[in-house]
Parts: C-alpha cells; sequence; structure tokens
C-alpha cells in the first residue's frame, strides 16, 4: 500500500515537472512570435518609407533588365511598365511653336486633328524665309485662339471679324512689300488655309445658324427633281460620247469633292474644276466654244445629278470667310457667282 502510495507520488511530481516545462516552452515560443512580429513591422515600414525605384524583385528582372538595354526601341512598351518614369525638361517657348501657347482643352481635341497640324507646319515653313514670318505667325496663332471663345457669336459677326483680320493684315502686307500685289496674296493664301484649317470645325455651319435646316431642305428638294431629264433642261451635252461622258462625272465628282475640303480656296477650286469639266463637255458635244448660255443649264443638270452634300452650308462657308479678292476676281469667283446664282 505504501509502495503504491509513494508510486503515485513519484508520477504527479513527474508530470509536474512535465507541464513546467511544457509552460516555459510555450513562453518562449510566445516571445519569438512577438520579435518576428515587431521585426517583420519595422522591415515593412521602413520598405514603405524607402521609395523602390529598381525593377520588380522576380526572378526575369535581371533578364528583363539586360534585353532593354541591348534593344531600347523594340522595349518602349515593356520600359513603360518596369522602369521608373524619367522627367522631361520643357522646352523654352519659340515663336514658330504652335503649341506653346495655352488653349482651351475644347480646343485642343478639335484643333488636334492631322489637317491642322500639317496646316501649321507648311505654314510655319512658308514663313520663315520672310522677315515678318514670326510676327505674322504670332498675330495668326492668336486670333485663331481668340475665335475658339467666340462660338457663341452670330455667323455674320464671325465672318466680320475674320475678313477686319484679312484687311488689317493685308494692308501691313501692302506697306511692308511696297505693293507686291501678287507677294501679298501668296501670303494671304496662306494666312487663310492656316486659319480656316484650324477653325473649320468652329466656323463651318455653326449651331447659331439654319445652314442645317435649309441643307436638308435642299437635298430633299433635289431628290424630288428626279424626274428631269437632260433634255427638258436644254443642255447641249451628248453623254453618248465617250470623252463628254468622261466629262460629266468628273464635274459630279468635284463639285461633290467640296465638301471634303477645308479651306474656302480649295473649295472654290472644286467649283472650279467642275466648271471647266463642264465647259469642255459642251465644246465636245457642240464643236464650238460654250457660251454662257449653255453654261448654266448644263451646271444645274451637274448639280441635280450629283446632289452635292452640305450645298447651303458650303456656299455659305466660303462667302463668309474665303479672303475676298479672290470672290471678287478672276475665274474662281466667276464660277462661284453662277453656282450661287442657280
Amino acid at each position: 500500500m505504501a509502495t503504491l502510495a509513494g508510486r503515485a507520488f513519484a508520477q504527479s511530481a513527474g508530470e509536474r515537472r512535465i507541464n513546467e516545462k511544457s509552460k516555459n516552452r510555450l513562453k518562449k515560443t510566445g516571445h519569438l512570435l512577438k520579435g518576428c512580429k515587431k521585426r517583420k513591422r519595422k522591415h515593412t515600414q521602413a520598405e514603405i518609407k524607402r521609395p523602390n525605384h529598381s525593377l520588380p524583385s522576380h526572378p526575369l528582372a535581371s533578364l528583363w533588365k539586360e534585353k532593354l538595354r541591348k534593344s531600347p526601341a523594340k522595349s518602349t512598351q515593356l520600359q513603360s511598365f518596369l522602369l521608373p518614369p524619367q522627367k522631361h525638361h520643357q522646352k523654352k517657348d519659340s515663336p514658330f511653336d504652335a503649341h506653346s501657347s495655352p488653349s482651351p482643352s475644347s480646343s485642343t481635341s478639335r484643333h488636334s486633328s492631322v489637317d491642322s497640324d500639317h496646316a501649321t507646319r507648311e505654314f510655319i515653313d512658308f514663313l520663315k524665309p520672310l522677315k515678318s514670318g514670326r510676327e505674322i505667325f504670332k498675330q495668326c496663332r492668336a486670333f485663331t485662339e481668340s475665335m475658339v471663345y467666340k462660338r457663341d457669336m452670330a455667323a455674320d459677326e464671325l465672318s466680320e471679324c475674320v475678313q477686319d483680320f484679312y484687311q488689317n493684315l493685308s494692308d501691313r502686307l501692302h506697306t511692308q512689300f511696297k505693293g507686291s500685289s501678287d507677294h501679298v496674296e501668296s501670303v494671304m493664301d496662306e494666312v487663310e488655309k492656316y486659319m480656316m484649317t484650324r477653325l473649320y470645325k468652329e466656323v463651318f455651319c455653326p449651331e447659331t445658324t439654319d445652314d442645317e435646316k435649309k441643307d436638308l431642305a435642299i437635298q430633299k428638294r433635289i431628290r424630288a427633281l428626279h424626274w428631269v431629264t437632260i433634255e427638258m433642261l436644254c443642255v447641249p451635252v451628248e453623254e453618248e460620247i465617250a470623252e463628254v461622258s468622261d466629262s460629266v462625272v468628273k464635274a459630279i465628282t468635284d463639285v461633290i469633292e467640296m465638301d471634303s475640303k477645308r479651306v474656302p480656296k480649295e473649295k472654290l477650286s472644286c467649283i472650279t474644276r467642275c466648271s471647266k469639266h463642264i465647259f469642255n463637255a459642251i465644246k465636245i458635244s457642240k464643236k464650238e466654244a460654250a457660251s454662257a448660255d449653255d453654261f448654266l443649264p448644263t451646271l444645274i443638270y451637274i448639280v441635280l445629278k450629283a446632289n452635292p452634300p452640305r450645298l447651303q452650308s458650303n456656299i455659305q462657308y466660303i462667302t463668309r470667310f474665303s479672303n475676298p479678292s479672290r470672290l471678287m476676281t478672276g475665274e474662281d469667283g466667276y464660277y462661284f457667282t453662277n453656282l450661287v446664282r442657280k
């Protein structure tokens, strides 16, 4: 009995020692875990504070970096993802810098087209040899940018602003070039091309007019006249002749193409080419020079066949924003007058 009691006491004492050892181990393990967490937290905070400009810690990072170094031209897209952004130094303002001065965000998207950029480069190249080229460019650029804020003005007021600018600049050029009209006209042609290419979306068929409504009405009316024949109009053209038929097709193409042009002078050139094809068709058909009485009914026939898009808007755009001297003189003005009269 005593032996059994002694064994039980010894066993309980051994269990207590084992329990105490287990508790000590747990305490040590807890201290270790706390230390790891603290070190991990410190390490994480240090990483946040220290900016990382290196490549990502990936096994292939060194290989990517080496490829970028060997072939930078082919790895532009990869560089944008892997390498930190580089700082670009801003260029100094240049009198011929088309985008050096700030412009409204609404006009930036309108003037960012390929045609506008191309017209700007051509205008700069044209002005470089001129002594006053930089000053002319500054004035034209400032005017086009100021027109963006006038889009709510009436079309006639917009036209008056542009025509006043043309007149003032033309007067100064006449003084500078000492009355050399040809030189002045060449400069004014380039001024018109630059300005109207950039302002086209602002001033062509503006919302303040009923041009679009009239365009639709004219197209509807022309479609309603599809039954009109060449004989009814007394058109002196023999379309059975191959050369005459070819001239008629070219005339139709030119008057339709007018809508795709931005510059008033280019639109006028389409009308002029169309008219010359008409005169050629009449001449071949009649075997003699065409008269004005022959031309007008033939022009009406071509317009009915073509039904050109936005005819009213194009006529108004040319009237409002073309160089006035071009409409008052020369063959462009003559043919345009006939189109308006029809």
